[in-house]
């Protein structure tokens, strides 16, 4: 499955204008993209929300529909994202996820991975662009172990 998924996120945390990710901040977002599988097409829209439980720690969860394509798609992700405090404004990141796929007329599809990535943090404004990948628990032909695909989340902290 060829996925490249251009995400926007609006960050809404109680910590106004804060360029450190300090314990306590919670973030809600909105994505809009597109994704591929084999010669299908789809747009992406979901939501998503997120918790630093400790300094430079989140977790969280997101919610995407793909549709205009055969057959539809929906995802549940649970993730954890650590931002290494490299400096205030440069933060290199990593994570794991678990995610399950709601696939139309096809049995449910689980799958767990990882991403990595820079993220850039100038208050009110975030920038991330990285990599992620994930693995298949099962082999169904509309899903591939081996692709790797690029994530771009731009975000603004309230």
């Amino acid at each position: 499955m060829k996925l490249i998924l251009l995400t926007a996120f609006l960050v809404l945390s109680n910590i106004a204008y804060s360029a450190t990710l300090t314990a306590g901040i919670k973030s809600v977002g909105i994505q809009l993209g597109s994704a591929s599988i084999g010669n299908e097409k789809y747009t992406v829209v979901g939501a998503s929300i997120g918790y630093f439980a400790l300094e430079n720690l989140m977790v969280g969860g997101a919610y995407e529909y793909w549709f205009s394509g055969t057959p539809t798609v929906s995802k549940a992700t649970l993730q954890s994202t650590y931002y290494i405090p490299a400096s205030e404004k440069i933060k290199p990141y990593f994570g794991l996820l678990y995610s399950h796929y709601f696939v139309e007329d096809v049995p449910d599809v689980d799958s767990y991975g990882y991403r990595v990535g820079v993220a850039y943090i100038n208050s009110p404004m975030l920038v991330s662009a990285g990599i992620r990948q994930e693995k298949y628990t099962s082999n169904k032909s509309i899903f591939y172990n081996d692709d790797v695909t690029g994530e771009v989340v731009i975000g603004f902290n309230f």
